[in-house]
């Protein structure tokens, strides 16, 4: 798993969501964008060992929306963006929860600031067998 895997599942859950009305950007919005639309920004993320060989990763994510119309617009798509991506489905089929979700609105762009966390393994090399033959003899 990569972190852009996330980025990819919360642009197909917007679009499922919001439909094709909306543009998706992810990196970098450029020079002369159409507004409404959305911007998918990964802002950090923490690596914490875990017990077992385990680390929890938890990204942090920032999802903007341009309005069309101003900030209340903002206001109000904030809300229902954080209802949407409640939790997001990654190419391989699992689900992954938001965790401390928040928002804000600066200059009449709304901020959708969330956290998915998931869990990686380490899994250690294992030096297996090559091969065995194993001969009989039979009588007869």
């Amino acid at each position: 798993m990569e972190i852009n895997d996330i980025s990819v599942a919360i642009s197909q859950k917007l679009q499922a969501v919001f439909g094709s009305g909306y543009k998706k950007y992810m990196d970098e919005v450029p020079q002369n964008f159409a507004t409404p639309c959305f911007f998918i920004q990964f802002l950090s993320f923490e690596h914490i060992m875990q017990i077992g060989d385990r680390w929890k990763v938890t990204p942090l994510y920032n999802v903007q929306y341009f309005p069309q119309k101003g900030a209340s617009e903002s206001a109000n798509m904030a809300l229902k963006v954080q209802q949407a991506l409640k939790d997001v489905t990654l190419l391989n089929g699992s689900i992954v929860l938001a965790r401390g979700a928040n928002s804000e609105v600066v200059d009449g762009i709304a901020h959708n600031f969330m956290r998915f966390d998931f869990f990686l393994q380490e899994v250690d090399a294992k030096t297996l067998m090559g091969s065995l033959e194993h001969y009989q003899k039979t009588k007869g």
